[in-house]
């Protein structure tokens, strides 16, 4: 996968001494690296891992959820007057111009939660307003992960990219 730094600039000399650190620690390993990336970068697929510490990507996780809930509101509305005009149910609206997917993409609870790396085990993250369908979720998120063995295969990986062998 392509990683990515999270900044406040592209340049290597942009960033507090965490993110240079981080910079030159990512430069200089075996990783696809492409460099900083910046705020407006996050969801247009620059990359496909983003680099942060916890407490800015909280930040951005929760600024992505506040704008995805008022625009999926936004758009439920505009979706019911539009559904009211033309006398028409609104799950057909949802079926027919493709809003149930929309929804399901930025429900936090279809995903249940994010596994933390860079850990010895199988930790999985829930969002702290989970209620049952994203705990169950989690849940089966943690399993794929232990069946899958992602931890280790995770860990032989980054080995093999150092030059070191177990």
């Amino acid at each position: 996968p392509r990683i990515g730094l999270l900044s406040n600039g592209e340049e290597e000399t942009k960033g507090n001494k965490l993110i240079k650190e981080s910079h030159k620690l990512l430069k200089s390993s075996a990783l696809n690296f492409i460099g900083n990336i910046e705020g407006q970068d996050i969801l247009k697929r620059v990359v496909e891992v983003i680099v942060t510490d916890g407490f800015t990507g909280n930040i951005v996780l929760k600024t992505i959820e506040g704008v995805s809930d008022n625009w999926l509101h936004s758009l439920s509305q505009a979706g019911q007057v539009f559904a009211k005009a033309y006398r028409l149910p609104l799950r057909a609206l949802h079926r027919d111009i493709g809003m149930g997917s929309w929804t399901q993409r930025l429900d936090y609870r279809e995903y249940g939660g994010a596994c933390l790396l860079g850990v010895n085990g199988n930790v999985i993250i829930a969002h702290g307003r989970s209620q049952s369908k994203a705990i169950k979720n989690a849940i089966g998120l943690a399993k794929q992960t232990v069946e899958r063995g992602i931890c280790q295969r995770i860990k032989e990986e980054k080995y093999e990219q150092v030059g070191l062998h177990r």
